[in-house]
């Protein structure tokens, strides 16, 4: 398995990424939002996701998101295929955007958006310290 910073040559996943963002969200009612190919191609192209890839399959992903020049990153849009589901691979790509946001943005605060509860569990775990919304 590999667990890289995105870059172009995963662009031919784009498709498959966004589709199951799509389908998860509509299973559970709420969570990620529907993305565009062209954002989530920007975020893949400018290194600022990290793909899980095995054998040339697309196991998960997630990304990052700025506001107000870098002050402040959110690791987004975490997914992982269903196929690849319950083997912890969630929590070491989660552990790796958070590597790449510091990398990226070494005096930002970062945090995580979910509405998920394994998500929340992964955040916790990873350290993370929960927060209100507002």
């Amino acid at each position: 398995m590999e667990i890289e910073v995105s870059s172009s040559m995963h662009l031919m996943y784009v498709s498959e990424i966004q589709q199951e963002m799509y389908d998860s969200a509509q299973r559970r009612g709420t969570g990620i939002a529907k993305r565009s190919i062209e954002y989530l191609s920007k975020k893949i192209s400018e290194g600022n996701a990290v793909v899980a890839t095995e054998n040339g399959e697309w196991m998960g992903f997630c990304y990052i998101e700025t506001w107000s020049h870098g002050q402040f990153v959110a690791n987004s849009g975490l997914i992982v295929s269903p196929k690849f589901r319950h083997g912890g691979i969630a929590t070491l790509i989660k552990d790796r955007v958070f590597a790449l946001s510091r990398e990226k943005f070494p005096n930002a605060k970062i945090f995580g958006l979910t509405t998920g509860l394994a998500v929340m569990k992964i955040n916790s775990d990873l350290g993370y310290k929960p927060v209100i919304y507002s």
